[in-house]
């Protein structure tokens, strides 16, 4: 039995049924493209598009069916553009590192709860949280006066003190003894005085527990900004730095 073949015409009538179905599904997927949840369904539609215009390049209509194969493309790539910037800004806006909060000097409540970032500059008397849960302060610095008379300040040179309080808010036992603590007066380094103070502690600080303890730099007679640098220990990222005119 001999098959009869299809006529001529009715081929190129399904192949441009084909190419009209892709341009329609082209457009759709461009002009859902850039609506976030909905260009889910928009792409899936410009997939399809894409498939029935290749197709329909075989027919009469190629024309058709390559404008509305190449929208279904640009949906494609506009759909997954669209989306990854929407992705971006949320992960920004969840950051606490992001640029709307860290272009912010923070305040002694929020730096408290400050867990990243290399540098962070506060005022004397407010405080500081490190990821592992030590909470160190430095409190106005105030002048020193030696009742020794042998423990003098060099001539042009004046003794200033300030208390270190530390907190252990983290769950282990925290080394005191670890704590950096640097001081610079007008840019220039400030030479502590160990024998002036009080004497460094070096001991294991219990969960919950906290201590104070004064400390004694030398710094020059002119008045000047007196930076205090803190870091918990050696290994620490975030340097914390305590400035005030002194």
């Amino acid at each position: 039995m001999t098959q009869t073949p299809e006529p001529a015409q009715q081929r190129g009538t399904r192949f441009s049924g084909l190419a009209l179905s892709s341009l329609v599904l082209g457009i759709i997927g461009v002009c859902g493209s850039i609506v976030p949840i909905l260009n889910n369904l928009t792409a899936i539609a410009a997939l399809v598009g894409v498939v029935l215009g290749i197709i329909a390049l075989f027919g009469t209509r190629k024309v058709m069916a390559g404008i509305g194969t190449g929208l279904g493309v640009l949906a494609l790539v506009a759909t997954v553009a669209v989306q990854g910037m929407l992705v971006n800004a949320i992960n920004e806006a969840g950051s606490p590192g992001g640029e709307s909060s860290s272009s912010e000097r923070p305040t002694p409540e929020s730096s408290a709860d400050s867990s990243s970032g290399s540098s962070t500059e506060l005022d004397f008397g407010e405080k500081h949280t490190w990821p592992g849960g030590e909470t160190i302060s430095i409190s106005e610095p105030g002048p020193y006066t030696a009742n020794n008379q042998f423990l003098q300040p060099q001539q042009g040179k004046r003794y200033v003190q300030f208390d270190v309080h530390v907190v252990n808010d983290g769950n282990d036992e925290y080394n005191v003894g670890s704590v950096t603590i640097t001081a610079q007066h007008g840019g220039k380094v400030a030479q502590q005085s160990y024998a002036a103070g009080d004497q460094f502690p070096n001991s294991e600080l219990p969960p919950g527990d906290e201590v104070s303890y004064t400390m004694v730099f030398e710094i020059p007679e002119e008045p000047g900004e007196l930076q205090v640098s803190v870091q918990p220990n050696a290994f620490a990222a975030d340097t914390v730095y305590f400035t005030g005119k002194v």
